[in-house]
């Protein structure tokens, strides 16, 4: 089995509650959190990946840096690396079920990270986080909704408020403070959801005019 670091003991804690985009998260005990990872490296693990279709050199690297900033280039390039280490364990994941070699590869994505099961909780609410931003931007992008996208919305600001308040480990925690809200907009959020779907079924001469799917 595969030795991964553990990067354990650092926990996340909210610093906005800007319903729209996910909230910029900091690390509450530095000790033991994940160390800064350079451009060079994040370049170089990318490059492995096959995403560039050149890879960048130490000069244009540098350049770069200059422009946005080490740390905002350092950013730039991680979520670079996580869509394209998403899209390969998309691919590997299902190469695996087709060829019978069965499961359970997905708790080597909280061990690489280092996640106690507190981290996991952390790291799930992050997930949530980036998801309701995503798909609250692909909503209102959208030229019509018959409803699917907004339930999905409200149901993925719910999960973020829900996987939050999960986070919320004792009354120090300046959070604590706002678990009674989220409770309720998480509710809210589902009652709304379920309520464009019931109007969704309630509309099948519509949704006929899309027969490979609707919006």
């Amino acid at each position: 089995m595969l030795d991964f670091p553990r990067w354990v003991g650092y926990a996340l804690s909210c610093v906005s509650r800007d319903r729209l985009l996910p909230t910029l998260c900091v690390v509450t005990e530095p000790a033991d959190a994940v160390p800064p990872i350079s451009a060079k490296a994040l370049s170089d693990a990318l490059a492995a990946l096959g995403a560039y279709a050149e890879p960048p050199t130490d000069a244009q690297l540098a350049a770069a840096e200059r422009a946005e900033g080490r740390a905002g280039l350092a950013a730039r390039l991680a979520n670079a690396l996580y869509g394209s280490a998403l899209a390969h364990v998309m691919t590997a994941e299902v190469a695996a079920e087709q060829a019978g070699e069965g499961g359970g590869y997905r708790a080597e994505a909280w061990r690489a990270a280092g996640a106690t099961s507190e981290g996991t909780a952390i790291l799930l609410h992050y997930t949530a986080m980036r998801l309701a931003s995503e798909v609250r931007a692909i909503s209102e992008r959208l030229p019509a909704d018959l409803g699917v996208m907004g339930a999905a919305d409200g149901a993925a600001g719910a999960l973020k408020l829900l996987l939050e308040v999960c986070t919320v480990r004792s009354m120090d925690d300046p959070r604590a403070a706002a678990v009674t809200a989220n409770l309720a907009r998480a509710s809210g959020q589902l009652a709304t959801a379920a309520e464009r779907i019931d109007t969704l079924f309630g509309v099948p001469v519509v949704l006929e005019k899309f027969p490979n799917g609707y919006r």
